[in-house]
């Protein structure tokens, strides 16, 4: 790795690289910009060409190319790694035949779902079979440039997408592994992007009166609806440039927002927006413009994103479209409206405020400013923030001509005397084994097929391997395996509490990382898991060759020694890991 590190920092020039997130000056020998880290006007962040790194003198955060991608990004090293070898032109080598083998199969499955993009675009800008679909593209006011930068295209009736895949040595198996994209016909056809770019996914809207008017791909491997935001990826250097993100209800809202220059916006994908969603939005900026339809459906979506920012204490703004439906239709009939509607959004608990006014009527009436603050109180409940809370209050008391002080007291009353009962906390992260043994928990069915990998499985873990036992016992009571919820119940009866308890998170981890969890899913992740862990044969083959040169070195057989050593090293390289 340290080759390929080295090989990535000497093609990229630091800063070339940082001239693409900020402006920077010459300031003699180095180069010095705001800092895009922290709050700054003055710049305090220095680059330095000839060593290759930056420092802001500000916030304290320096380093190479690497640290500066995943902070600018939200990355994982490994994740920085893959990013920087694709703009350097340097091709990452698998360090083990497991993680050859998973990086192989995602990168392939990542190429079936760029193909598949790329003849769906090819059919709606140079076939006859894409022109009702792009003349009703560009009756939205999308022009060929978005188009082709957004990667949209059109799936007609009749497409043989199998056979078209099978030139490419790609089977229906692996199709049905990217969620089986040839189930689209009659559907103009938007590719969902990873955070790097990787087209993970599909959504594909009906150009007819079909139903339903949009049919998103299954979850996969690779798709996490939960997870994953539309747009996300031609977002990230908007969001730090204006410091708020846009958030609206579907794929069309994002891209006529993008072509408009609103490059900040982005939507769920396929699902009601989620916490974790919003949880991966807050590492690019505590500020959120809703800017959702303007409907009932749209208010009522409105109301509980605002709900969830409020408990992770991060602000809400409300955009107010007047008269139109949605961002795209504002844009089509008014295209400068925007920065006036950005100008006047109302503060998020300001909005539900007026709402709840509008609902009840006239508040000279004690029985609808009665119902105004019982809708609020449990609203204000949520704000985590004191100075954000007495804000609030205050506001109501006002609204109301209530007493500060009176609303404080029902308050209180609302919330819970005593301390709840601890919920049940997900793991933040799980190794391969406990991913593995996560799966076969909840899928418990799948244990005939994994037997005999299970049983050669090296438990990295004390904890891991007692719950593998556990597993074992329940497992031989052969009718517990078709009741899921019989067989968590006796595995946990095996353990003892905080063992138990890790289950629980263990459990709790995988269906809020999955929320769709199922069957398929569950054998797609086992199968790539089961590959990751080392096995007793592995570990009987490096015992096996230590004590081999063990006894060459005692003979003082060199040239043995030096063949077992690189044999030693082959299977090591070769083996699971943890």
């Amino acid at each position: 790795m340290n080759s390929e590190v080295e090989e990535i920092k000497s093609r990229i020039d630091i800063v070339d690289l940082i001239s693409q997130y900020v402006t920077l000056k010459k300031a003699g020998a180095n180069y010095k910009g705001v800092c895009p880290f922290h709050q700054e006007k003055t710049p305090s962040m220095m680059v330095s060409p000839q060593k290759q790194i930056w420092k802001c003198f500000g916030c304290g955060k320096g380093g190479s190319v690497f640290d500066f991608v995943m902070e600018s990004e939200h990355l994982e090293f490994g994740d920085a790694l893959r990013l920087l070898a694709q703009k350097a032109g340097v091709t990452l080598e698998p360090r083990t035949q497991a993680e050859h083998q998973t990086h192989g199969r995602k990168e392939r499955l990542f190429r079936i779902n760029m193909l598949a993009s790329r003849v769906y675009q090819k059919i709606l800008l140079e076939s006859p079979q894409g022109q009702s679909a792009l003349d009703y593209l560009k009756k939205r006011g999308l022009k060929s440039t978005t188009i082709k930068e957004f990667g949209i295209g059109f799936a007609p009736r009749g497409l043989d997408l199998k056979k078209i895949m099978s030139k490419y040595q790609i089977s229906v198996a692996e199709l049905a592994q990217v969620g089986s994209p040839e189930r689209f016909f009659e559907r103009i056809m938007f590719p969902i992007f990873d955070v790097l770019g990787n087209v993970i996914a599909f959504t594909g809207r009906a150009l007819g009166d079909a139903q339903p008017k949009y049919l998103n791909s299954p979850e996969t491997p690779l798709f996490n609806k939960g997870r994953v935001l539309y747009g996300l990826n031609f977002a990230k250097a908007g969001i730090k440039q204006h410091d708020h993100v846009v958030l609206v209800e579907g794929q069309m809202d994002v891209i006529a927002l993008h072509q408009a220059g609103v490059t900040q916006a982005v939507a769920s994908s396929g699902t009601a927006i989620t916490e974790s969603q919003l949880s991966t939005l807050s590492k690019y900026t505590p500020n959120f413009m809703l800017a959702f339809d303007n409907d009932s459906a749209g208010q009522t979506t409105t109301r509980k994103v605002i709900e969830m920012l409020l408990r992770l204490d991060l602000n809400s703004k409300v955009v107010d479209f007047g008269t139109f439906k949605d961002a795209g239709e504002m844009l089509e009939q008014s295209s400068d409206a925007w920065p006036e509607m950005v100008k006047n959004a109302t503060e998020g608990v300001e909005w539900i405020f007026n709402q709840e006014v509008k609902r009840v009527g006239d508040l000279q009436f004690i029985e609808n400013k009665k119902k105004v603050i019982s809708a609020m109180l449990p609203l204000l409940g949520l704000i985590v923030d004191e100075t954000r809370l007495d804000h609030y209050v205050g506001r109501l008391a006002l609204l109301t001509q209530s007493k500060p002080e009176s609303l404080y007291a029902s308050l209180s009353k609302n919330r819970p005397t005593s301390a709840p009962q601890a919920p049940i906390v997900a793991a933040t992260h799980l190794t391969n084994e406990e991913q593995f043994l996560a799966i076969l928990l909840y899928s418990p069915s799948l244990l005939s097929e994994y037997k005999s990998q299970f049983d050669e499985v090296v438990w990295q873990s004390n904890e891991a391997q007692r719950i593998a036992e556990a597993v074992m016992i329940c497992y031989n009571k052969k009718t517990l395996v078709t009741n899921q919820g019989q067989f968590l119940t006796e595995v946990k009866n095996q353990l003892d509490a905080p063992l138990g308890d890790k289950v629980d998170s263990w459990i709790f981890w995988l269906t809020t990382t999955w929320p769709n969890f199922g069957e398929g899913l569950a054998k797609e992740l086992a199968s790539e898991k089961i590959a990751q862990l080392a096995t007793k044969r592995y570990e009987q083959q490096k015992e096996s060759l230590a004590t081999r040169i063990r006894l060459a070195q005692e003979k003082g057989d060199l040239n043995q020694v030096k063949l077992l050593m690189k044999e030693l090293n082959t299977v090591t390289k070769s083996g699971g890991v943890k």
